[in-house]
């Protein structure tokens, strides 16, 4: 039984594991160590100085619209009060008393709204379903910030709010020659990814956690494990400076690489690889710059199709450095390595720009389909042209439910965190203290979501029925070529061909989340 008193070692400081350790230690825990491999403490999460891991971004999305996932919506809910709270502690706070890469002028989440986009005239049903859920069961209130597209009544609303929301309403009448579907939500907006780790590895430290960073002393080797009859039990891990590190419970929150570390959830958990682009705004086009800006552009995602040649992405408001970044998820794709100590098991594995065999480039498919939907939409952007890319890998369930439970077998010594599916990031302030429930093993309303499951046979479960075969296989797939493709041609910068129809080819992905 897992209690305050318990020993408890983290693989991981991305947001599940921060999160795990804050609610942890201010609720008594005495003793959480977090491992990484990042020197964190001196790179500060920043993507462009050697971070790979999904929460080691510039920016994420903030929403609380999960279609009949109330219980999502809910958490979104909660972890939002939280997230206004840190952006008053931080403003209000001495520069002198931040921790090294924030000051009192960065706001972890800005609520510049979010535009949810879709093809064609009618509404479509997760949408609708998103509406009616935080109608009946959001605190009240919320319902009133979001503005149907199309509608007269909600574009008067939207103008009462302010003139910011009611120019943002408009923003896209232009794109698909307006035949766009969807609503404005003016309650969500852009995380600072990269600086709220920052914080919260602050917050983590202040509380009393313990912090084992870079290489190799926070690099993990192995698990250490002992056998006793049938089952296993961990009593530690080992890092690759060769020390032993005992605890009374190993918390994994590895992301991607989870199942490398427990190759058990390899049935549980993918490795996946979403595509981001990015366009460096020049300092000299301040029009372009202004436009971009939070006060008025709001994020943005777009849905079309279904099957092969679907699109699901979107962009975030320009940074303060002037980076524009653009996501595509319609196809999230694999990598299958043999894993490095288990015969006969191949993962998914990522590969990145700071991996063994960089890569600098993303898959051609989901390039093409960006610059299509991009070029109709932002036509000043195409003589730009994209500056930057970046394979994030996230880590999908069969579900794209978290999977947060202990693994069989290792008498409750060995408790996995992990399958963001991608929509993870928004719950850094508070995941951690329904993380704690479960490992007291106190039920609650998530434990029937977050429990450990595996791919069921003959059931389509998010592409990890697939395996290696499957149509994701990065192999498979032509990459793009940079100084070629990263450019816009005509066709592209005229924006998007005729409507997608639902194809027999490709995954249709269940992701819209």
């Amino acid at each position: 039984m897992t209690t305050p008193d318990s020993r408890v070692i983290i693989v991981g400081a991305g947001v599940f594991g921060l999160s795990t350790a804050l609610w942890l230690a201010r609720s008594g825990y005495k003793n959480v160590t977090i491992f990484d491999r990042q020197p964190y403490d001196r790179n500060f999460y920043d993507p462009a100085d050697g971070c790979d891991s999904a929460s080691a971004d510039i920016n994420k999305i903030f929403r609380a619209t999960y279609g009949t996932k109330e219980h999502s919506q809910d958490l979104a809910f909660e972890a939002r009060d939280i997230w206004l709270q840190w952006n008053k502690e931080i403003r209000e706070s001495d520069p002198s008393a931040l921790p090294p890469g924030l000051t009192p002028e960065d706001e972890l989440l800005t609520v510049c709204g979010l535009y949810n986009l879709a093809d064609g005239d009618e509404m479509i049903d997760f949408y609708k379903t998103s509406l009616s859920s935080v109608e009946a069961t959001a605190p009240k209130g919320f319902r009133d910030l979001q503005f149907v597209k199309g509608n007269a009544h909600d574009e008067e609303r939207a103008w009462k709010l302010g003139a910011e929301w009611g120019r943002k309403y408009h923003n896209f009448d232009h794109f698909n020659n307006n035949a766009t579907n969807g609503f404005l939500d003016a309650a969500s907006g852009v995380t600072l990814a990269d600086k709220a780790c920052v914080y919260a590895r602050y917050l983590c430290e202040k509380a009393g956690v313990r912090f084992v960073l870079g290489k190799p002393h926070g690099e993990l080797e192995q698990l250490i494990t002992e056998q006793s009859g049938a089952s296993k039990k961990v009593t530690g891990i080992r890092t690759r400076d060769g020390q032993s590190h005992s605890a009374d419970l190993v918390v994994v929150a590895c992301g991607p690489w989870t199942a490398h570390v427990v190759p058990e959830a390899h049935r549980s958990v993918e490795a996946t690889m979403g595509t981001l682009m990015f366009i460096d705004i020049p300092e000299d086009r301040k029009d372009i710059r202004e436009k971009f800006h939070p006060k008025n552009m709001p994020i943005w995602r777009f849905l079309r199709g279904e099957g092969d040649g679907a699109y699901e992405g979107g962009s975030f408001p320009i940074t303060k450095e002037g980076r524009v970044k653009f996501g595509f998820r319609a196809r999230k794709f694999t990598n299958f390595q043999d894993h490095p100590t288990q015969n006969n098991l191949r993962l998914s594995t990522p590969r990145t720009k700071y991996s063994p065999k960089p890569i600098n480039t993303v898959p051609l498919y989901g390039l093409s389909l960006m610059k299509q939907v991009i070029g109709g939409m932002f036509p000043e952007l195409a003589e730009i042209g994209f500056t930057d890319s970046r394979l994030c890998w996230y880590t999908d369930s069969i579900d794209n439910e978290f999977v947060i439970d202990y693994v069989p077998g290792y008498s409750d010594s060995l408790f996995i965190c992990t399958g963001g599916s991608g929509h993870g990031f928004k719950f850094l302030p508070v995941l951690g203290k329904y993380v704690k429930n479960q490992l007291e093993r106190k039920s609650d309303r998530f434990t029937p979501f977050w429990k450990w499951r595996q791919v069921e046979a003959g059931k389509n479960c998010n592409g990890l029925e697939e395996g290696e075969n499957g149509p994701r296989e990065m192999r498979k797939l032509q990459l793009a070529k940079p100084e070629h493709d990263f450019k816009f041609d005509s066709e592209s910068a005229a924006g998007l061909p005729g409507r997608i129809q639902k194809g027999a080819l490709g995954q249709k992905e269940n992701s819209r989340l």
